[in-house]
């Protein structure tokens, strides 16, 4: 049986600026997207038994046709004739719906892996035209390198991220619904948004006391009403030393990024079981 194991890193937004509604009823997005050193494993096999079998460490998670991992290996069967059975374990660590791309970084570790696995040779490229058909951040988690995401997320262009820094990822354990989000923000008047020429300007020049004042995301004011506990884990950051912070995507992750190393014990102490992880951009 062959089998190959990767790793799936979670997503930050440093940026996230909604456009508007398009007709299609997706959202035009503008976003600079970074990966951190920290996330999933996600392990695939072939196998003589047809079909697609999915297992994981998180009991709520679904197993089925529902889930993206399990879609992005039935995508491959059917686009690349793979006529074997593919058994693929996803080792979670990101939390669930977070902000993080957690189920998008797993689809595209199951595309490459797929892709590798079989030797099919699929560039970068395919596979992140097949992966937008699963999500919209499929493609930036097959690249995973930082980038600006425009239209739905999946028009990205290279850009330098953030460097020489730590990490710190914390979740308030509440769910907040993307959809509800968007929906919200539909209703009101345009919200600030990040100068984004401003902002790459400043990370190219690995200035990050430059790039924090446009690091940027509309969704987060809204998301905090309806998920209050937001604005106390971007309170508590602050306090315990985050050059800045902000939320992840449609939340309710939340992370801070700080210049200097934080002390992990004391982190521990402040947010409990709410810490995910102490860790550092990917370049």
């Amino acid at each position: 049986m062959k089998e190959i194991k990767l790793q799936s890193p979670a997503k930050i937004n440093l940026s996230l600026s909604v456009l508007g509604k398009r007709d299609d009823g997706y959202h035009n997005i503008e976003s600079v997207m970074q990966t951190v050193d920290f996330g999933d494993t996600v392990t695939i096999a072939f196998t003589e038994t047809p079909g697609i079998t999915l297992k994981t460490n998180i009991k709520d998670l679904p197993t089925d046709e529902t889930n993206i991992a399990y879609k992005a290996a039935a995508l491959m069967q059917r686009t690349y004739g793979i006529t074997c059975g593919i058994s693929i374990h996803l080792e979670k660590r990101i939390p669930i719906a977070a902000g993080l791309a957690g189920g998008s970084g797993n689809a595209a570790a199951v595309l490459r892996g797929i892709n590798e696995l079989a030797k099919l040779g699929a560039s970068q490229d395919e596979l992140a035209k097949l992966g937008v058909t699963l999500g919209a951040d499929v493609p930036f988690c097959v690249y995973g390198q930082p980038a600006l995401a425009t239209g739905i997320g999946e028009k990205l262009k290279e850009v330098k991220g953030l460097s020489d820094c730590y990490v710190v990822l914390v979740n308030p354990g509440v769910g907040v619904s993307t959809a509800e989000i968007y929906r919200a923000i539909d209703g009101e008047e345009p919200m600030l948004q990040s100068n984004t020429p401003a902002l790459l300007e400043a990370l190219q020049k690995g200035d990050l006391t430059g790039a924090f004042p446009e690091m940027k995301n509309m969704m987060e004011s809204v998301a905090i009403r309806f998920c209050p506990p937001i604005s106390a884990l971007l309170e508590s950051l602050r306090q315990v030393g985050a050059d800045h912070a902000m939320m992840s995507g449609s939340g309710a992750t939340c992370f801070g990024v700080f210049i200097n190393k934080p002390d992990v014990d004391g982190l521990q102490s402040v947010f409990g079981h709410q810490l995910i992880a102490v860790t550092k951009p990917i370049v």
